[in-house]
């Protein structure tokens, strides 16, 4: 706000009223800032270098909100689909890039349908901000009554941070004000708003009706725990190094938890230049190095590991042979920061025994640099 006063002023100043006009809102409507500096006197080379800059800033401005404003989409839509009030392949995330692609395609289709519709109307500016303020004038009026009802439904909720509440109170007869004025005065919020609303509705009832939801019911908690949650026996491929120690740690502190047993196991892989029972005195020690770290831990923890050594052509397939022999419940994998720089999100391994597995995998992924990566 303090910005955007200091801009005005700085430009009532360039080009002062007279009469009740200013070149501000005619010649320079669509262009104040260039105006301003047209206005400043300077040398031309010098006007030409602010224009070109002020053109340029300009556009890694939008650019810049409308990424802000497509991740922001994204992650709404993600909850919204969580709780069965948007499709739920709106929902479903890109295992490299963490977002939905459905939602991006979803808002980029909405978005051109928005410019087409505000070519037709004529105004592109005024339509689009008239637009804009029905939906975000109810949605401040609406999440600040939802600050009220949790105070008063819930008033021992921790909270890292205590909304004072004048703010609500005074926030949302202001919002629903302001929201009726545009209604008045603007035909695109008169008009526009309430179909967007109303399409918004109908697909909350299509969403409701296909996932056999009540359309006022809320998430219910999940009293039961999905297969692979209840675990009792925990597989745990090793390595040397901290990426070793983490997940053995992990499968510790899950152990218990639940009371359940580890199998900490090695592959030692075997290139086709030997035969899988060849001597290979380095892999063997490292093995056997690595097996007595995982048994310290847990000796420490009080937690039984099973340690053991197999050898294979492919370690992806070695883990998944295991983990059936042995009935596991789950398998403990880490997958280190160097693999997202490259191609994929998991290493191969990782991916062969989430395509493969023949129980639930559990995949920690540690972000770049908190972890020395040996492999």
């Amino acid at each position: 706000v303090l910005i955007t006063a200091l801009i005005a002023l700085v430009g009532m100043s360039a080009f002062p009223v007279e009469d009740g006009r200013t070149a501000l809102a005619e010649e320079w409507l669509f262009a104040p800032l260039v105006g301003i500096v047209s206005a400043l006197g300077l040398p031309s080379g010098m006007e030409d270098v602010l224009r070109v800059y002020i053109g340029l800033t300009g556009a890694l401005v939008l650019l810049a909100a409308a990424t802000t404003s497509m991740s922001g989409f994204t992650r709404l839509a993600h909850s919204l689909s969580r709780h069965d009030q948007l499709p739920r392949s709106l929902g479903r995330l890109n295992r490299r890039t963490l977002v939905s692609p459905q939602a991006i395609l979803a808002v980029a289709g909405v978005s051109i349908a928005l410019v087409i519709a505000t070519g037709i109307a004529g105004d592109d500016v005024a339509f689009l901000a008239s637009l804009y303020s029905f939906g975000i004038l109810l949605a401040f009026a609406a999440a600040q009554v939802a600050v009220l009802r949790l105070r008063v439904q819930e008033p021992d909720l921790p909270r890292p941070f205590r909304a004072p509440l004048f703010a609500p109170v005074l926030g949302i007869p202001i919002a629903i004000f302001v929201w009726v004025i545009a209604m008045v005065t603007h035909p695109g919020a008169r008009y526009a708003g309430p179909a967007w609303l109303a399409a918004g509705i109908v697909l909350y009832f299509v969403v409701r009706r296909r996932a056999h939801r009540g359309l006022l019911s809320d998430a219910e908690p999940q009293t039961q725990l999905p297969p692979g949650a209840d675990f009792r026996r925990l597989l745990v491929p090793m390595k040397l190094g901290s990426v070793g120690e983490e997940m053995i740690a992990t499968a510790i502190a899950l152990a218990q938890e639940r009371q359940a047993t580890i199998d900490a196991l090695y592959v030692i892989k075997v290139g086709l230049e030997h035969g899988l029972d060849a001597e290979l005195t380095s892999q063997e020690q490292l093995a056997v190095d690595s097996l007595a770290e995982a048994q310290l831990l847990g000796e420490e923890n009080g937690i039984q590991v099973s340690p053991s050594t197999v050898r294979g052509r492919s370690i992806g397939q070695a883990i998944v042979t295991e983990a059936a022999r042995r009935g596991s419940d789950l398998i403990v994998m880490g997958s280190a920061a160097r693999w997202r720089r490259q191609s994929g999100f998991f290493s191969p391994t990782v991916e062969y025994v989430l395509r493969h597995a023949p129980c639930e995998v559990l995949v920690v992924a540690f972000p770049q640099g908190t972890l020395e990566e040996t492999g």
